[in-house]
Protein backbone atom coordinates (compact mmCIF):
# COMPACT_ATOMS: atom_id res chain seq x y z
CA UNK A 1 0.00 0.00 0.00
CA UNK A 2 1.06 3.19 -1.02
CA UNK A 3 0.97 6.70 0.55
CA UNK A 4 3.33 9.52 0.55
CA UNK A 5 2.66 11.23 3.87
CA UNK A 6 5.55 10.17 6.93
CA UNK A 7 4.24 7.51 8.73
CA UNK A 8 5.41 9.31 12.33
CA UNK A 9 4.02 12.69 10.76
CA UNK A 10 0.86 11.50 9.79
CA UNK A 11 0.09 9.84 13.82
CA UNK A 12 1.47 12.47 15.21
CA UNK A 13 -0.97 14.74 13.81
CA UNK A 14 -3.90 12.33 14.28
CA UNK A 15 -3.65 13.28 18.14
CA UNK A 16 -4.65 16.40 17.46
CA UNK A 17 -8.54 15.13 15.79
CA UNK A 18 -11.15 14.87 18.25
CA UNK A 19 -12.46 11.34 18.40
CA UNK A 20 -14.40 10.31 15.62
CA UNK A 21 -18.48 9.74 16.90
CA UNK A 22 -19.88 7.74 17.23
CA UNK A 23 -17.61 0.17 40.07
CA UNK A 24 -23.87 -4.25 79.46
CA UNK A 25 -23.10 -6.17 81.74
CA UNK A 26 -25.96 -5.69 84.60
CA UNK A 27 -27.25 -3.09 82.60
CA UNK A 28 -27.11 0.73 83.40
CA UNK A 29 -30.00 0.95 86.18
CA UNK A 30 -28.14 0.16 90.15
CA UNK A 31 -31.35 0.68 91.68
CA UNK A 32 -32.05 -1.38 94.96
CA UNK A 33 -28.15 -1.40 95.39
CA UNK A 34 -25.89 0.33 98.05
CA UNK A 35 -22.87 2.44 97.31
CA UNK A 36 -20.88 -0.45 98.57
CA UNK A 37 -22.58 -2.94 96.03
CA UNK A 38 -24.90 -4.56 98.69
CA UNK A 39 -28.83 -5.19 97.26
CA UNK A 40 -31.31 -3.95 99.09
CA UNK A 41 -34.34 -6.18 97.63
CA UNK A 42 -37.20 -3.95 98.61
CA UNK A 43 -35.26 -0.42 97.50
CA UNK A 44 -36.02 0.92 101.09
CA UNK A 45 -33.49 2.27 103.32
CA UNK A 46 -31.39 -0.03 106.29
CA UNK A 47 -30.72 -0.30 109.79
CA UNK A 48 -28.14 2.79 108.46
CA UNK A 49 -29.76 6.58 108.01
CA UNK A 50 -28.59 6.35 104.99
CA UNK A 51 -31.05 5.44 102.04
CA UNK A 52 -29.89 4.49 98.39
CA UNK A 53 -32.10 5.86 95.77
CA UNK A 54 -31.77 5.40 92.49
CA UNK A 55 -28.44 3.50 92.62
CA UNK A 56 -26.70 6.84 94.10
CA UNK A 57 -26.17 7.42 98.44
CA UNK A 58 -27.02 10.32 100.35
CA UNK A 59 -26.50 11.39 103.90
CA UNK A 60 -30.40 13.23 103.25
CA UNK A 61 -33.02 10.37 103.10
CA UNK A 62 -35.40 13.08 101.46
CA UNK A 63 -32.27 13.44 98.61
CA UNK A 64 -32.53 11.81 95.57
CA UNK A 65 -29.33 12.36 93.35
CA UNK A 66 -29.67 10.51 90.07
CA UNK A 67 -26.18 11.86 88.54
CA UNK A 68 -23.72 10.39 90.84
CA UNK A 69 -22.21 6.97 90.77
CA UNK A 70 -21.38 3.90 93.18
CA UNK A 71 -17.85 2.69 93.89
CA UNK A 72 -18.30 -0.12 91.39
CA UNK A 73 -19.73 1.70 88.42
CA UNK A 74 -21.50 -0.53 85.77
CA UNK A 75 -20.64 -0.69 82.23
CA UNK A 76 -23.57 0.06 79.94
CA UNK A 77 -23.31 -2.35 77.19
CA UNK A 78 -20.21 -3.20 74.29
CA UNK A 79 -18.76 -0.31 72.68
CA UNK A 80 -20.10 -0.17 68.94
CA UNK A 81 -16.60 0.89 66.73
CA UNK A 82 -17.81 2.47 63.24
CA UNK A 83 -15.30 2.11 60.57
CA UNK A 84 -14.99 5.46 59.22
CA UNK A 85 -14.24 4.33 55.29
CA UNK A 86 -17.58 1.67 54.98
CA UNK A 87 -19.73 3.29 58.05
CA UNK A 88 -19.77 -0.42 59.00
CA UNK A 89 -20.84 -1.43 62.80
CA UNK A 90 -18.94 -4.67 63.07
CA UNK A 91 -18.86 -8.06 61.87
CA UNK A 92 -17.62 -8.94 58.02
CA UNK A 93 -14.91 -6.35 57.69
CA UNK A 94 -15.59 -6.89 54.07
CA UNK A 95 -12.32 -6.26 51.12
CA UNK A 96 -9.55 -5.07 52.97
CA UNK A 97 -6.89 -3.67 50.71
CA UNK A 98 -3.84 -3.75 51.21
CA UNK A 99 -1.32 -0.40 51.23
CA UNK A 100 1.39 -1.52 50.02
CA UNK A 101 3.52 1.15 48.00
CA UNK A 102 2.99 1.17 44.02
CA UNK A 103 6.64 0.79 43.40
CA UNK A 104 5.93 -2.83 45.23
CA UNK A 105 3.99 -3.75 42.49
CA UNK A 106 4.27 -4.36 38.70
CA UNK A 107 2.17 -3.22 35.63
CA UNK A 108 2.14 -6.22 33.13
CA UNK A 109 -1.67 -5.11 31.09
CA UNK A 110 -3.44 -2.56 30.23
CA UNK A 111 -6.45 -2.46 28.03
CA UNK A 112 -8.24 1.04 28.03
CA UNK A 113 -8.36 1.60 23.94
CA UNK A 114 -9.95 -1.58 22.83
CA UNK A 115 -7.17 -4.04 21.17
CA UNK A 116 -4.50 -1.33 20.83
CA UNK A 117 -2.29 -3.52 22.72
CA UNK A 118 -2.91 -7.09 20.52
CA UNK A 119 -4.21 -5.69 17.22
CA UNK A 120 -2.36 -2.03 17.31
CA UNK A 121 0.76 -3.89 18.41
CA UNK A 122 2.39 -6.72 16.83
CA UNK A 123 -0.28 -7.31 14.60
CA UNK A 124 2.19 -9.09 11.89
CA UNK A 125 3.57 -11.55 14.62
CA UNK A 126 -0.65 -12.60 15.41
CA UNK A 127 -3.34 -11.58 17.31
CA UNK A 128 -3.30 -14.25 20.26
CA UNK A 129 -0.59 -15.83 22.00
CA UNK A 130 1.48 -19.17 20.57
CA UNK A 131 4.16 -21.40 21.58
CA UNK A 132 7.26 -19.57 20.49
CA UNK A 133 6.04 -16.16 20.16
CA UNK A 134 8.31 -13.11 20.59
CA UNK A 135 6.11 -10.97 22.76
CA UNK A 136 8.76 -8.69 24.21
CA UNK A 137 7.13 -5.65 22.44
CA UNK A 138 3.48 -6.32 23.90
CA UNK A 139 5.00 -6.92 27.13
CA UNK A 140 7.22 -3.84 26.99
CA UNK A 141 3.46 -2.06 25.64
CA UNK A 142 1.92 -3.53 28.71
CA UNK A 143 4.68 -1.95 31.25
CA UNK A 144 4.33 1.71 29.87
CA UNK A 145 1.47 4.24 30.59
CA UNK A 146 -0.42 7.34 28.40
CA UNK A 147 2.14 9.61 28.95
CA UNK A 148 4.53 7.89 26.81
CA UNK A 149 1.54 7.20 24.14
CA UNK A 150 1.25 11.07 23.45
CA UNK A 151 5.01 10.92 23.46
CA UNK A 152 5.17 8.74 20.71
CA UNK A 153 6.58 6.03 21.49
CA UNK A 154 4.29 3.03 20.27
CA UNK A 155 3.77 5.37 16.61
CA UNK A 156 5.44 3.22 14.60
CA UNK A 157 4.12 -0.19 16.03
CA UNK A 158 0.70 1.24 15.38
CA UNK A 159 1.35 1.95 11.97
CA UNK A 160 3.23 -0.80 10.75
CA UNK A 161 -0.04 -2.96 12.36
CA UNK A 162 -2.44 -0.57 10.67
CA UNK A 163 -0.41 -1.31 7.40
CA UNK A 164 -0.25 -5.02 7.91
CA UNK A 165 -4.01 -5.17 8.67
CA UNK A 166 -4.30 -3.46 5.54
CA UNK A 167 -1.80 -5.63 3.06
CA UNK A 168 -4.15 -8.74 4.44
CA UNK A 169 -7.86 -7.46 4.90
CA UNK A 170 -8.38 -4.70 2.01
CA UNK A 171 -9.18 -7.30 -0.82
CA UNK A 172 -11.86 -9.05 1.69
CA UNK A 173 -13.37 -5.45 2.33
CA UNK A 174 -13.82 -4.77 -0.93
CA UNK A 175 -15.43 -8.37 -1.72
CA UNK A 176 -17.86 -7.51 0.51
CA UNK A 177 -18.94 -4.32 -0.92
CA UNK A 178 -17.03 -1.88 1.45
CA UNK A 179 -14.68 0.56 0.91
CA UNK A 180 -10.90 0.57 2.63
CA UNK A 181 -10.37 3.69 4.42
CA UNK A 182 -6.70 4.71 2.95
CA UNK A 183 -4.02 4.49 4.99
CA UNK A 184 -4.36 8.84 5.95
CA UNK A 185 -8.16 8.19 6.90
CA UNK A 186 -7.10 4.78 9.26
CA UNK A 187 -4.75 7.52 11.20
CA UNK A 188 -7.02 9.83 11.58
CA UNK A 189 -10.33 7.53 12.49
CA UNK A 190 -9.20 5.36 14.49
CA UNK A 191 -5.54 7.44 16.08
CA UNK A 192 -7.52 9.73 18.85
CA UNK A 193 -9.26 6.17 19.89
CA UNK A 194 -6.01 4.15 20.09
CA UNK A 195 -3.54 7.16 21.06
CA UNK A 196 -3.35 7.11 24.03
CA UNK A 197 -4.72 3.85 25.53
CA UNK A 198 -7.35 5.03 27.54
CA UNK A 199 -11.53 4.91 27.83
CA UNK A 200 -12.14 8.79 26.49
CA UNK A 201 -15.52 10.23 27.73
CA UNK A 202 -17.45 13.23 26.84
CA UNK A 203 -20.13 13.94 29.45
CA UNK A 204 -21.69 16.48 27.36
CA UNK A 205 -22.60 13.74 24.22
CA UNK A 206 -23.98 10.28 24.63
CA UNK A 207 -22.30 7.31 26.03
CA UNK A 208 -21.87 5.09 23.47
CA UNK A 209 -18.75 3.54 22.35
CA UNK A 210 -15.81 5.19 21.44
CA UNK A 211 -17.33 7.94 23.85
CA UNK A 212 -17.60 5.83 27.15
CA UNK A 213 -18.36 2.14 26.73
CA UNK A 214 -21.78 0.33 27.79
CA UNK A 215 -21.53 -2.95 27.95
CA UNK A 216 -24.01 -4.14 24.92
CA UNK A 217 -21.56 -1.66 22.74
CA UNK A 218 -19.36 -3.89 20.02
CA UNK A 219 -16.18 -2.28 20.70
CA UNK A 220 -14.26 -4.75 18.60
CA UNK A 221 -16.27 -3.72 15.80
CA UNK A 222 -16.53 -0.33 16.25
CA UNK A 223 -12.60 0.14 16.51
CA UNK A 224 -11.80 -2.04 13.55
CA UNK A 225 -14.53 0.13 11.20
CA UNK A 226 -12.12 3.25 12.16
CA UNK A 227 -9.05 1.29 11.50
CA UNK A 228 -10.01 -0.14 7.94
CA UNK A 229 -12.97 1.02 6.94
CA UNK A 230 -13.45 4.48 5.39
CA UNK A 231 -16.24 6.24 7.46
CA UNK A 232 -17.03 9.05 4.85
CA UNK A 233 -18.47 6.33 2.87
CA UNK A 234 -20.09 4.12 5.47
CA UNK A 235 -21.38 4.36 9.55
CA UNK A 236 -18.86 3.59 12.25
CA UNK A 237 -21.34 0.51 12.74
CA UNK A 238 -20.74 -1.19 9.44
CA UNK A 239 -19.42 -3.98 10.61
CA UNK A 240 -21.18 -4.63 13.67
CA UNK A 241 -24.22 -4.68 11.73
CA UNK A 242 -23.25 -7.58 9.74
CA UNK A 243 -25.81 -10.22 9.69
CA UNK A 244 -22.93 -12.61 11.22
CA UNK A 245 -22.74 -10.46 14.31
CA UNK A 246 -25.05 -11.34 17.05
CA UNK A 247 -27.80 -8.45 17.56
CA UNK A 248 -27.35 -8.81 21.15
CA UNK A 249 -25.57 -10.27 23.95
CA UNK A 250 -27.07 -13.70 24.54
CA UNK A 251 -28.19 -13.89 27.83
CA UNK A 252 -29.79 -10.47 29.26
CA UNK A 253 -27.78 -8.21 31.30
CA UNK A 254 -29.10 -7.40 34.85
CA UNK A 255 -30.79 -3.89 35.57
CA UNK A 256 -28.38 -4.10 38.94
CA UNK A 257 -25.15 -3.76 40.37
CA UNK A 258 -22.55 -5.23 38.26
CA UNK A 259 -25.47 -5.33 35.80
CA UNK A 260 -23.59 -8.23 33.97
CA UNK A 261 -25.29 -11.33 32.93
CA UNK A 262 -24.95 -14.38 35.36
CA UNK A 263 -22.08 -16.74 33.91
CA UNK A 264 -23.16 -19.97 31.73
CA UNK A 265 -23.59 -23.02 34.03
CA UNK A 266 -20.51 -25.12 33.65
Amino acid sequence: MKNNTSIHAVLGAALLFATFSACGDNGGDTTGSTGDNTTNPSGSSTDSPTTTVSGSTTDNPSTTDTASTTDNPTTAGPTTTVDPDTGSTGGDPGFVFPQNPFSDYEQIDRHGAVEAGTAGIGAKEGLGFTKGQDVTIRDAYNASNPVEDIAGMWVPEIAKSVMFFHAALDDDLMGAGLTPATFDESIAQAGPVLIPDTIKYDPTKPTSYPNGRKLEDPVVDITLAAALVSLKKHPLTVLADLPLNPPKNDVAFSAEWPYLAPPHAP
